[in-house]
């Protein structure tokens, strides 16, 4: 088939660029966790060891050497993808309980239409909670679930080229 090999040669250096994209991501999440100290309440937790479960799920993507390993790295990253949507709820209805209290919202927030509160807390003009942050946990588990793309779990990913 006329450009196929360009294609192939194409796809591990996009797996690699999933793999290094999803890492960079998780290191900055590291940071934005630590900087906040994202730990002070128990559901808190859950983004880090949400994003635990990303970087083994970038390790098995990047090195799986068992068809279950490319099972088990795709499984994690549906995992945490999930998480992750919860994470965003959390920051949206964290802030959307916080516009009352805001200054320039506060008196009238009741009176204000229900959508425009929630968009005002989505958009982060109410409430501390930032909705995107736990979007990049979600973009780091995109990112380990579409490197395995093509690693077929019926297959030995050992023989797919760098």
């Amino acid at each position: 088939m006329i450009g196929s090999s360009a294609t192939d040669s194409a796809a591990p250096l996009m797996r690699r660029g999933l793999l290094w994209l999803g890492i960079l991501t998780s290191v900055g999440i590291v940071v934005e966790l630590a900087v906040e100290r994202h730990w002070t309440q128990g559901t808190q937790i859950i983004a880090w060891v949400a994003l635990a479960v990303t970087l083994v799920a970038l390790a098995l993507a990047a090195w799986a050497a068992s068809p279950n390993a490319v099972r088990v790295a795709r499984i994690l990253a549906v995992v945490v993808m999930v998480s992750a949507l919860y994470g965003v709820w959390e920051h949206v209805e964290s802030n959307y309980d916080a516009g009352e209290l805001d200054r320039e919202y506060g008196d009238r927030w009741e009176s204000l239409p229900t959508s425009e509160r929630w968009w005002l807390a989505v958009s982060k003009t109410v409430g501390p909670s930032p909705p995107l942050a736990p979007g990049a946990l979600a973009q780091a588990a995109l990112c380990a679930l579409l490197a395995t793309a093509g690693r077929s779990p019926s297959t030995d990913p050992r023989r797919e080229p760098a």
